[in-house]
């Protein structure tokens, strides 16, 4: 397999930093994909219920993709580094985002859920302590992931970290294949991608081979990314994503 990592982030490293760790862990293709919530205009607008409390903020898109200049020159890397964003979806401020976001044209989107609809943050507290409730989470928060696979509010590719909220709600529902299954079939006519997250593979091994076999069922294509912030996490638990991908004979981005 080529070696590929499409999700990182410069918030807290330098682009630099980053791309010359990719270039040490052989990494043929490398997307840096900051989050749109750490851009000064939607930062400010937007109201977002998840957002990191530290970490450079972006006043404009210029600034972002001047940040690409210091690593130009790609031939003498060996690798390709693509421009992107992780973007976030919520229904009470898709066509805001999406406005922001389309106002250039991107090597790699990924699209994110990191909130409920009433701007909950998936990922804070240890969840509810009544498995019912936390059943309910789950469902909640797999509807909008499918939400979010059928809007066009930006031309997105991936859609990262299906298994998030498994960091704030460990109950999972008994039928929670079935519900993967569907994401991935979703995904699959869409002509989408579900991501194989790095550090989902940390804290929830389990659930990414669960969602693995879904892709593989579905013949949905998976994207492999990291999800680093720092130079040392960039590619982290690739190798384990890059065994499932054999494992299921799944076809990647």
């Amino acid at each position: 397999m080529i070696r590929i990592d499409h999700h990182n982030h410069i918030l807290l490293a330098e682009i630099t930093e980053m791309v010359a760790a990719a270039k040490a862990s052989e990494v043929r293709e490398f997307s840096i994909t900051e989050h749109v919530s750490q851009f000064g205009e939607p930062r400010m607008s937007v109201g977002f219920g998840s957002v990191h409390s530290s970490g450079r903020i972006f006043e404009t898109l210029k600034e972002y993709r001047d940040e690409f200049r210091k690593v130009d020159d790609r031939a003498g890397l060996g690798m390709k580094v693509n421009q992107g964003l992780e973007v976030d979806f919520s229904p009470r401020y898709e066509k805001k985002v999406g406005d922001f976001v389309n106002q250039e044209e991107w090597d790699m989107l990924l699209c994110s859920v990191h909130e409920f609809e009433d701007g909950r943050d998936i990922e804070k507290g240890a969840g509810p302590v009544d498995p019912a409730l936390a059943n309910e989470r789950w469902r909640d928060y797999l509807r909008l992931e499918r939400m979010a696979l059928e809007s066009d509010f930006v031309p997105f590719t991936v859609l990262s970290h299906p298994v998030r909220l498994s960091r704030g709600t460990k109950t999972v529902p008994p039928e929670l294949d079935e519900l993967l299954l569907d994401l991935a079939r979703i995904a699959q006519r869409r002509n989408r991608a579900l991501e194989l997250n790095g550090n989902d593979i940390d804290n929830a091994p389990g659930l990414v081979h669960r969602l693995a076999t879904a892709c593989s069922m579905a013949g949905c294509k998976v994207s492999l990314g990291s999800d680093a912030h720092h130079p040392r996490d960039v590619f982290r638990n690739m190798r384990v994503a890059m065994a499932l991908v054999n494992e299921f004979n799944l076809e990647t981005i």
